[in-house]
């Protein structure tokens, strides 16, 4: 049970990353993970440079991501707290560091460098050569960036779940 939680919420967040690509208008919400080519082509693109979302500042990014996943695990936490084990802050703050990690490992390898890379969905139609979008660097930097953030969201959580 410990470990399938965050399985099954890794495949979840798959299946989220899927449905939210496979249009044109649904791969702009998600423009900032692309390599930056692909961003500009996109921003110069008649048809679609007038829907581009307004770029988020790196802090406002790192601080939705640190309330939504913070909010999320907490969630998680409270509803399977017996059944997890989390008795005590060290627990709770372990599990949820690996859980937090696991996440950012499995978006990073399986999500984006397995599926999204290949993935014709998430491919702009004016856009269709797969060699457009292998660049991993906004992939890479987004893990890194993830690692602190997951850390701070394990203690966080931690100490909700052991508080409440």
């Amino acid at each position: 049970m410990r470990w399938l939680i965050p399985i099954g919420f890794y495949f979840f967040y798959w299946g989220v990353c899927f449905l939210c690509t496979g249009t044109d208008q649904k791969n702009l919400a998600g423009l900032r993970s692309y390599p930056q080519d692909v961003q500009d082509c996109v921003r110069k693109n008649a048809r679609l440079a007038g829907r581009v979302p307004k770029e988020k500042s790196m802090p406002a990014i790192l601080a939705g991501n640190l309330l939504l996943f913070t909010v999320v695990f907490s969630a998680i936490g409270l509803a399977f707290r017996g059944a997890l084990g989390l008795n005590g802050y060290w627990p709770a703050f372990w599990y949820f560091l690996a859980f937090g990690e696991g996440l950012g490992l499995f978006d990073l390898v399986v999500i984006d460098l397995l599926w999204w890379r290949s993935a014709k969905r998430v491919r702009f139609s004016f856009l269709p050569e797969k060699e457009r979008y292998q660049n991993p660097e906004k992939h890479v930097g987004s893990f890194v960036r993830g690692i602190p953030l997951f850390a701070a969201v394990a203690a966080l959580t931690a100490g909700i779940v052991t508080a409440l």
